[in-house]
């Protein structure tokens, strides 16, 4: 991962071609080239194992408390528009679904975490150790069920049925309409009135008068807002994904040209401060409540060490936010989040990890620099940057009694 500093993105570098050695029969015509072969092979055994190194579970001693947010995995369009030729395409899952690429993702991110917390997380599932909470979305609950299939395996004691390698594990989750939390579509009168002062703000900007001219021209509606083009954005991205072939007008704009607008839709649902008070504010004070109980050694009996929260696209957006980046981002499917919370016995006092993954294929998260923080990141000052973002009476700051 880097930063592009020309558009104040977040982008991945490309990847790299890894090429696999194989081993061939030393010569023998030198002595001195089977030496410089034989050192070669072993240089390459000691690079591949330093790789491998990387790969091998997470040590720490300090580690008490593990916060994991996720975007769901692949899905089919939510929406469609006038001219897309694929507008009756029969999706067998219908809009808005889990594919089964999206399944195998969030699966294979599960056991990506199994892998890498194998010394931190039990290897048995119990209730007390874990807590899952989701977007009501299907395509999120269905996701946070892949993603535990990867993570807690039946180990033989909990073996329910010979030929079915999963156990049943909760999953809780709030009604959209009561969701402060995850998906953030709880009516708030304030977060709507301030969001759509900021969206006009945006949609007024010059810059976007071409791209907004020749959107409207090809799809034949009126396309005059970034929120048009993030779902339009997000639909010729899921219909390029499965494979349909589409239109070649998109070729001038998707997805060079619509993207900076589309991940600056992203980031108005969480742009500020209050907007990330009264949209990710009340998942913020779940983090902090769930930290405090490990600083403070109360609740003893309740305490847990790992939470997941299955989410979206803007959830993983607005949580990055609030973390202090300004750079705007594309969370791929599976994309997350994790945070730490870490004690150093010898110094009595608690500090914060923060990572991120980008996708589902990202063998190791990379350990980002809280930009409010100093190097450890100590949880006082963590929590001190939280506290802005908490909301104190969601209701009253939403303006809605």
């Amino acid at each position: 991962m880097e930063y592009d500093n020309d558009d104040n993105t977040w982008r991945r570098p490309s990847t790299p071609k890894v090429e696999h050695s194989k081993c061939n029969s030393i010569p023998k015509r030198s002595t001195t080239l089977a030496v410089v072969v034989l050192g070669l092979a072993v240089l390459s055994c000691l690079l591949g194992y330093c790789v491998l190194s990387e790969t091998l579970p997470y040590e720490s001693k300090t580690l008490r408390v593990v916060v994991i947010l996720f975007r769901h995995g692949a899905r089919t369009p939510t929406s469609t528009y006038k001219s897309d030729p694929f507008k009756n395409y029969q999706w067998p899952d219908g809009l808005g679904s889990l594919t089964n690429a999206g399944k195998l993702q969030l699966y294979e991110l599960g056991k990506k975490y199994r892998s890498y917390y194998a010394n931190f997380i039990p290897e048995e599932y119990y209730d007390k150790d874990v807590y899952v909470r989701s977007s009501d979305k299907s395509r999120c609950m269905m996701s946070a069920y892949t993603f535990l299939a990867g993570l807690y395996p039946p180990t033989e004691r909990q073996m329910w049925h010979p030929e079915i390698l999963w156990q049943p594990i909760p999953v809780h989750s709030l009604p959209r309409h009561l969701d402060n939390i995850v998906a953030g579509t709880k009516p708030c009168k304030e977060f709507k009135a301030m969001y759509q002062e900021h969206l006009a703000e945006k949609d007024a900007d010059p810059k976007f008068s071409d791209l907004f001219d020749y959107l409207s021209k090809y799809t034949n509606q009126t396309m005059r807002s970034i929120l048009e083009v993030d779902f339009l954005y997000s639909t010729l991205q899921t219909e390029q994904e499965a494979g349909l072939k589409i239109p070649d007008w998109t070729k001038n704009v998707f997805p060079n040209k619509m993207r900076m607008p589309f991940m600056l839709s992203l980031a108005l649902l969480s742009y500020n401060e209050t907007l990330q008070r009264l949209h990710i504010g009340s998942l913020l004070g779940e983090v902090k409540d769930s930290f405090d109980e490990i600083a403070t050694h109360t609740n003893l009996d309740s305490q847990r060490s790992l939470y997941i929260y299955s989410g979206h696209d803007v959830t993983v957006v607005a949580l990055w936010r609030a973390l202090g980046y300004n750079e705007l981002l594309e969370p791929e499917y599976g994309a997350s989040i994790v945070l730490e919370l870490h004690e150093d016995v010898e110094q009595s006092n608690f500090f914060v990890k923060a990572f991120y993954r980008n996708n589902t294929k990202v063998e190791v998260p990379m350990e980002l620099k809280l930009p409010f923080c100093e190097d450890p990141c100590m949880y006082d000052q963590f929590k001190q940057h939280l506290t802005k973002l908490i909301p104190v009476d969601w209701e009253a700051e939403c303006k809605n009694v």
